[in-house]
């Protein structure tokens, strides 16, 4: 049974990347390879930090990086190249160190119906280029502050 995508379904706001399936991220049987959808999601969450107005560049300019320490991903439909799809990510909450982002890729199925592929979510922690937890930068804060409407603590 295909599934709508429903914005209310994700944190608020969101960001929809939309591109096609790459040939690269297929295997032999012409369908994403499993470890291949954690590539489509982090082009997502690449695109979301931009639209916030905070490229992950501003991150590796301060030596920090956002790693991923837990992760839930749900695989419900196969994606396959060249297909139109749109990945919706979103910050659930955040901590001074650390956040989850929310992500869904959904399928285009024509006629502006789209289908849920696959769910995940994501707790990141800030860290050094020592690899050392840190503080999230305050200017990053304060854009997801303005966003959001709100001061999350997870």
């Amino acid at each position: 049974m295909a599934t709508s995508a429903k914005p209310s379904e994700l944190a608020t706001p969101y960001h929809r990347t939309e591109l096609r399936v790459p040939l690269f991220e297929v295997d032999l049987g012409q369908a994403v390879y499993h470890g291949n959808y954690f590539h489509l999601l982090e082009l997502g969450r690449e695109e979301f930090l931009r639209w916030l107005g905070y490229p992950y560049r501003s991150f590796m300019d301060q030596q920090l990086h956002l790693t991923i320490v837990e992760l839930s991903c749900a695989y419900r439909k196969a994606l396959r190249y060249d297909e139109r799809i749109e990945i919706h990510s979103a910050v659930m909450w955040w901590r001074s160190r650390s956040l989850a982002f929310e992500q869904r890729i959904y399928r285009a199925t024509g006629g502006g119906d789209s289908e849920l592929c696959t769910s995940a979510t994501l707790t990141m922690v800030c860290v050094n280029f020592n690899g050392r937890p840190a503080v999230l930068p305050a200017d990053f804060v304060a854009l997801l502050r303005q966003v959001t409407g709100k001061d999350s603590e997870g």
